[in-house]
């Protein structure tokens, strides 16, 4: 029988919009580093051979599986013969596309990359409800409080500020913040769990919480977490639901992310 060594859940706290400081932030960010935005872009993807390669063809690429096999259109072309005909569009668009960010980033009024700027400001709207929904219900925003992927990250690193950092939604059920990698891979276990639960958070947020993802999503996690396991601690396997877990779970119609940690 197992022995339960640590067991958290932490509570996923989703807002409506950013705060007004990040997408100002965002935003600032942007249209400061517009004119090296554009150099990047041009050094880059200078001509359409560089274009074909990387945008072309990766379109196209990524394209082709969200087609439905059996698919018909009106025009009566099948799914495979419109992947085609999507893939020779690209293929001639380097043109239109080099024009377009060229009259984007043109210096109007005096005013370098005006309209890329002007589009920016457009765009903090859907930066900040976007954000709110699918970025900070999981990183949380830094100079307020933490969110759970990155207490988590601390959780199970042993950092001495974790509990430090425990908001009132969350709950210690077992034991504390307990070490379970050895000390020469914790960094890179920090970095790779961090990432993976907030992409596995946006995941589960973009399939409106469909239990499918969500399991699919801890089966993920869980596999990378293992891979980081100090074998001399002799903990259980991390898997999903199991004795040793991070699972981004649903109580009550609200997410939760759980940490259990057991020995054999």
């Amino acid at each position: 029988m197992s022995i339960v060594r640590s067991h958290v859940i932490l509570a996923v706290d989703f807002r409506v919009t950013a705060p007004l400081r990040v997408v100002q932030q965002w935003a600032d960010g942007l249209k400061a580093n517009a004119e090296r935005i554009n150099e990047k872009r041009k050094a880059r993807i200078p001509n359409e051979e560089k274009f074909q390669a990387r945008v072309a063809k990766i379109s196209n690429l990524f394209y082709a599986p969200t087609m439905n096999p059996s698919f018909i259109s009106r025009a009566g072309l099948k799914a495979g013969d419109i992947v085609i005909k999507q893939g020779a569009n690209l293929r001639r668009s380097f043109r239109k596309y080099n024009e377009r960010l060229d009259y984007v980033f043109a210096t109007v009024d005096g005013v370098p990359a005006k309209r890329f700027k002007e589009l920016v400001d457009l765009a903090q709207t859907d930066f900040s409800e976007g954000t709110a929904a699918r970025l900070l219900p999981f990183t949380g925003v830094k100079v307020e409080e933490l969110g759970p992927a990155p207490i988590t990250v601390l959780w199970l690193t042993a950092d001495p500020t974790t509990e430090d950092f425990m908001r009132s939604g969350d709950k210690i059920l077992e034991g504390g913040p307990f070490l379970m990698t050895m000390l020469e891979k914790r960094s890179a276990f920090k970095a790779a769990l961090a990432g993976r639960l907030i992409q596995a958070g946006a995941a589960i947020v973009r399939s409106n919480f469909d239990p499918m993802v969500i399991a699919q999503q801890n089966a993920l996690t869980n596999s990378i977490v293992q891979g980081f396991v100090d074998p001399a601690l002799g903990l259980e396997s991390f898997t999903t639901g199991g004795a040793s877990k991070v699972d981004y779970i649903m109580q009550n119609n609200d997410l939760y992310l759980e940490i259990k940690v057991s020995q054999v």
